[in-house]
């Protein structure tokens, strides 16, 4: 066994490790309302700016997206879900822009508010 097997066996080592995650979590906790505000944000610009819609589509998917994921690894299985609806709805929104260029004909703004809405309901407390 290596020193490194002994050091990551010991009690003190797995408290280290546990407050460095904790303080993770924590900082992610505290990004979480900045993140769900952006994408709010790029889905209502997208709902009065024609113009740049996929634009705004494509920036508010790319946070769902990016939430998915990092939701999923610090343990908020429910906000990684939500978040992971959205982005497939929007992936394949925006898929269908690429290929066919009528992502404004396409677009249900009452289920893109119902997923946006998802996403935010399910932000863990703080204190979790």
């Amino acid at each position: 066994m290596s020193n490194k097997d002994d050091i990551e066996n010991e009690p003190e080592y797995d408290a280290a490790l546990d407050e460095v995650l904790k303080s993770l979590r924590g900082e992610y906790l505290n990004e979480l309302p900045d993140r769900i505000d952006e994408m709010k944000d790029f889905v209502n610009k997208a709902k009065s700016d024609e113009v740049k819609l996929y634009e705004w589509l494509t920036e508010a998917h790319i946070i769902a997206h990016r939430l998915a994921g990092t939701a999923g690894s610090y343990g908020f299985t429910e906000l990684s879900h939500a978040a992971g609806e959205m982005d497939q709805y929007l992936k394949n929104l925006l898929k269908n822009e690429a290929d066919t260029g009528s992502v404004a004909n396409r677009i249900n703004w009452q289920t893109l508010d119902g997923l946006v809405e998802a996403v935010g309901n399910s932000v863990p407390p703080k204190t979790a």
